[in-house]
């Protein structure tokens, strides 16, 4: 009889246990460069977290569309715990893809460009919802500041003045008019910095990568290797040509040009090379700092920054090039 009674009090005391774990948890829709990892801090949580709630054959292979259980004490917690807030000022990241970057701070404003997820920017101010910007490119533009999650400075290279100090003026002017000619998308007054603002800009990065993260949102084009697209090896090509740099029009082949670098000595300006299709090596980007590389996305169908550290690329990575005349 008393085995009876403890049977009975046992069974509703589990089903209670488990509906309320039930309530306790939410569900994420796994995204392109998640991991357990970057899961777990966007939501305020410990990996363990994840873990104990989520029944994972193996944890390093999620798939984007995965269903993850996230662990939260009501809805109001989940919203709150759902993005850390955006910073008044300093260094930020774009929180989601296809986020529009405008002149000024309304969604009826002209749209200047078109980023993703990963991208850094400098935070000038906030107005409102607002958030005023400054890219890596040096375009100054205005984001809705629920798209901003603080971050890192980026990555910086101790040596910059080699560069500058031995490229011609005559050059440079130059290559500036044949871009001109070509009809290639240049900065409006509105997105160019002020001059007070140009020292901190010309030192975040190296020349190659400033340019390439001028290109954020340029529209991927198989073949492609100037202002009407890009594919991937034909957006590091183009801008290496543009500092005095051959390329060849091939991943494979730029994977033999320059000097090998391990993964733990990457430095903006770098190329990364993956293989995504197969054994060969098919796709090639270029590494921006802070486990970040910008690329030419066939997937995504743009220009866009994606990172090593997780996901996708992570899982393809073969290695990298130091290039240099």
């Amino acid at each position: 009889m008393r085995t009876i009674v403890r049977l009975g009090l046992i069974a509703p005391l589990v089903s209670l246990i488990v509906a309320a774990s039930a309530q306790r948890t939410i569900t994420y829709t796994v995204q392109p460069g998640d991991s357990l990892y970057l899961i777990a801090r966007k939501h305020g949580l410990r990996l363990p977290d994840l873990l104990k709630v989520n029944n994972l054959r193996n944890p390093h292979a999620l798939q984007v569309g995965d269903q993850i259980k996230i662990p939260v004490q009501g809805t109001a917690t989940a919203q709150r715990m759902a993005q850390p807030a955006a910073p008044a000022s300093g260094w930020a990241e774009i929180n989601k893809d296809r986020i529009n970057i405008r002149t000024a701070p309304s969604t009826d404003a002209r749209r200047i460009t078109l980023v993703d997820r990963w991208t850094k920017v400098r935070v000038l101010g906030r107005q409102g919802d607002w958030s005023r910007i400054r890219l890596q490119s040096g375009a100054i533009g205005w984001v809705l500041s629920k798209y901003l999650s603080p971050t890192k400075p980026p990555q910086t290279r101790q040596v910059t003045t080699r560069s500058s100090s031995r490229k011609p003026a005559s050059r440079t002017a130059h290559a500036s008019a044949s871009r001109t000619e070509r009809g290639e998308r240049k900065l409006t007054a509105s997105e160019k910095p002020k001059t007070a603002d140009a020292p901190a800009v010309a030192n975040a990065q190296p020349a190659p990568v400033r340019r390439a993260l001028g290109y954020l949102g340029a529209r991927y084009r198989y073949g492609g290797s100037g202002s009407r697209g890009f594919d991937c090896s034909g957006f590091t090509a183009y801008i290496y040509r543009q500092h005095g740099i051959s390329l060849p029009h091939n991943s494979a082949a730029q994977y033999r040009v320059g000097k090998p670098v391990s993964r733990s000595e990457l430095r903006p300006g770098d190329l990364v090379f993956f293989r995504t299709r197969g054994r060969r090596i098919s796709h090639v980007g270029i590494y921006i700092g802070d486990g970040k590389f910008v690329h030419a996305s066939s997937a995504r169908g743009r220009v866009r920054v994606d990172t090593l550290d997780s996901g996708y690329y992570h899982q393809r990575y073969v290695g990298a090039r130091r290039i240099s005349k």
